[in-house]
């Protein structure tokens, strides 16, 4: 009988050192994981945000297109347009104040 309950708990040690060991794994990995899966996010909301950017260009060369047909139209129309951009800012400077 006292064969039979050391031989148990003999096995029942090494068992709960497999399974600690085994938890200890399994805890690193969901670390790594957890790690690369935040990395995954922000890589994505990233590639988001140069999607939505190239779409906002695309529909602003569009628009440039829509205004000159002419590459010298085109040119002038988008100094003038920078032009009214620089004045839109100062006006809104100015009410800041």
């Amino acid at each position: 009988m006292a064969d039979t309950l050391t031989e148990a708990l003999g096995y029942l040690k090494v068992r709960i050192k497999d399974l600690t060991e085994e938890n200890t794994r399994l805890r690193a990995l969901n670390r790594e994981l957890s790690e690369k899966t935040e990395k995954y996010r922000i890589e994505a909301a990233e590639a988001l945000e140069a999607r939505n950017r190239a779409e906002l260009d695309v529909e602003y060369l569009k628009i440039s297109h829509r205004l000159a047909s002419d590459p010298d139209v085109l040119i002038a129309t988008r100094r003038h347009i920078a032009q009214l951009i620089r004045n839109i800012d100062r006006c809104l400077e100015m009410l800041k104040e």
